[in-house]
């Protein structure tokens, strides 16, 4: 697990966004699983750890032919 240090005013969705490059349901619920306890803040304090689990999605472990 990946740990990003936040920058002044940052928000969890904006580093979500800027880690993993979406905000879809899975992705987002996954990474504040990972942390509650930046939960309570509206924005980030310089040097606060977040955790970036490795997200791996349903979708992507399945492959899918168009002859299917």
């Amino acid at each position: 697990m990946k740990i990003y240090i936040a920058k002044d005013n940052e928000t969890l969705d904006q580093i979500c966004f800027k880690i993993y490059g979406s905000l879809k349901t899975e992705i987002y619920s996954e990474f504040l699983r990972h942390n509650e306890t930046l939960l309570n803040k509206h924005t980030l304090s310089g040097g606060d750890e977040v955790k970036c689990p490795e997200i791996r999605l349903k979708s992507q472990l399945e492959v899918k032919y168009l002859w299917d």
